[in-house]
């Protein structure tokens, strides 16, 4: 009965991604449906997943799938503009700290989230 689960993508999969994929998978009211990372899929040791991979948030935003809440956990410096643009679609971000690496680009996702 996946339609009850809280979907998940995970932007990022490195390290850190790939703890938030491992937390996810090991829930059983999550799912997860999708990583993205700028790196290639067989460079990221990911094999374990079988969800979709996109190259970019954005090429995986457009591509239809259903998501509830998206993960980033990208380098610093590229959190706020993906926070940012995962929020224009309406959804819910979960974002490693730094939110962003100034108070302004943390304050535009904060106030956005509203």
């Amino acid at each position: 009965m996946t339609e009850n689960k809280i979907k998940f993508a995970v932007v990022g999969c490195g390290h850190i991604g790939k703890r938030h994929a491992e937390m996810i998978i090991g829930n059983s009211e999550a799912e997860l449906v999708a990583l993205c990372d700028a790196a290639p899929k067989e460079n990221l040791g990911i094999e374990k997943y079988d969800v979709p991979f996109f190259n970019s948030l954005e090429e995986f935003l457009k591509s239809g799938i259903k998501v509830d809440v998206v993960n980033i956990c990208t380098p610093n410096g590229l959190h706020s503009d993906q926070a940012s643009l995962a929020l224009d679609y309406n959804l819910h971000v979960v974002v490693e700290k730094p939110i962003g690496l100034s108070k302004a680009k943390c304050e535009k996702v904060i106030y956005k989230a509203l």
